[in-house]
């Protein structure tokens, strides 16, 4: 479920009171009784605001205040601790909390989002000592993680497909490999890797695994029924 706070942002000292007087009484007829996942998501382009200068909430020990970096990331956690305080003292039951920056349609909106958590009936005796860990991420640009996952994956991928291709050397073989119409065109041959394998940029080791044999077993398949091909 979503709820959009407008004329609203992560300045704003009493955000987390209004976003539990948005929130909980749409549970007032509902069993809170489920876990979820929250998400603040906030305009990315408060981050470049004048405002972020003279960002000044309670400090942690460990937290410092002096670069703008370090008042980005204080008042996120601060907005998110405040949040999530609120809505778990109103009788949520919040497993994991983000905050991140968003490309959000106004400057002054405020979007958060709770998905139910799949989640199993505790049996211990004891719930307060099983009740698990909380999770709480600060991602003040979405974006930036995104560009910055793709760009590795994306480096990842080209040099296993480079790798590949000294191997075969042949563009007509790789087709066959893929699976796709005969063609030199090196774009559309990366593409069809990309679209097959491009879990094998940041795999498990048992995908990894999966992925490289059904890669394996593919090339020397078609390798060997070319065998006597020029091109090899």
């Amino acid at each position: 479920m979503e709820f959009i706070l407008r004329d609203n942002d992560i300045f704003n000292v009493n955000l987390s009171e209004e976003v539990k007087n948005e929130i909980i009484p749409f549970f007032a007829s509902s069993p809170l009784d489920c876990t979820f996942h929250l998400t603040i998501s906030f305009n990315v382009n408060l981050l470049n605001d004048i405002r972020m200068d003279l960002v000044d909430v309670p400090l942690k020990k460990w937290e410092e205040n002096i670069t703008r970096k370090d008042k980005i990331y204080n008042i996120l956690h601060f907005q998110l601790d405040k949040i999530d305080k609120a809505l778990c003292d109103s009788g949520l039951n919040i497993s994991r909390a983000t905050i991140q920056g968003e490309e959000l349609e106004a400057i002054n909106y405020i979007k958060i989002q709770l998905i139910e958590q799949d989640s199993s009936p505790n049996t211990s005796k004891n719930k307060k000592n099983s009740k698990p860990m909380k999770v709480k991420s600060v991602v003040p640009s979405l974006s930036f993680i995104q560009d910055t996952v793709s760009s590795y994956a994306g480096e990842r991928l080209t040099n296993i497909y480079i790798d590949l291709m000294k191997v075969i050397r042949s563009k007509k073989i790789m087709s066959e490999i893929l699976e796709i119409e005969a063609t030199d065109d090196d774009r559309k041959l990366f593409d069809a890797f990309c679209n097959q394998y491009q879990d094998l940029w940041f795999p498990t080791k048992d995908e990894k695994e999966l992925l490289l044999n059904k890669l394996r077993e593919k090339v020397e398949s078609i390798v060997m029924k070319n065998l006597d091909n020029s091109d090899l």
